[in-house]
């Protein structure tokens, strides 16, 4: 399930039932991997 960052909201849907947990914490590392590097540029 963990490719690049290419993850639709199909790859979080099995046997006709939503993934929310999967979803969410997907989402909240994306937004810690963009602030991080943010982050990082300032330095």
């Amino acid at each position: 399930m963990m490719r690049d960052s290419k993850l639709t909201i199909v790859d979080f849907i099995n046997k006709d039932r939503f993934e929310l947990n999967s979803y969410i914490t997907h989402l909240f590392s994306q937004i810690n991997n963009h602030y991080s590097e943010k982050k990082e540029d300032r330095f």
